[in-house]
């Protein structure tokens, strides 16, 4: 199976009621050590979908299991939908419905993308979407 906005190959796991789409490519996670940074632990989705926490790095021999990680896409589409009361540019994702908003839509600018609170259509900014993404604005960005 193939992510709808980037095309990698992903696996659907399921865990209790969800489906989380995680990278195809299995993964050998190990125990959490002490004095582990936070950066250094990963959720681990297992094919009969139990979700551990481990860490990605150790010893083959202390290895606790295979099993997936969550898959981020770096590709967000958004399609053009209009402008709020705020005459800022909506978008929506077309496999999530979720709404964004470009609180800057300056041409000269970079985009700054944020999530619409409640995903309502005249709602606040909500969370801002990670810098490393990458937008294919449909058809278009709107800019001021």
């Amino acid at each position: 199976m193939k992510c709808k906005c980037c095309g990698a190959e992903i696996v659907r796991i399921k865990t209790m009621g969800l489906t989380v789409a995680c990278d195809a490519a299995p993964v050998t996670y190990w125990p959490i050590r002490d004095g582990a940074e936070q950066t250094e632990i990963q959720q681990i989705y297992t094919p009969n979908g139990e979700t551990p926490y481990g860490m990605l790095t150790g010893e083959l021999q202390d290895a606790v299991g295979v099993g997936y990680i969550p898959h981020t896409c770096n590709l967000l589409t958004l399609i053009f939908k209009g402008r709020d009361s705020w005459s800022r540019p909506v978008y929506e994702c077309p496999t999530s419905g979720r709404l964004y908003v470009d609180v800057e839509p300056r041409a000269d600018r970079e985009p700054k993308i944020c999530t619409k609170y409640m995903n309502a259509f005249d709602g606040e900014p909500d969370c801002p979407v990670k810098s490393e993404t990458i937008f294919n604005f449909i058809p278009g960005r709107d800019t001021w």
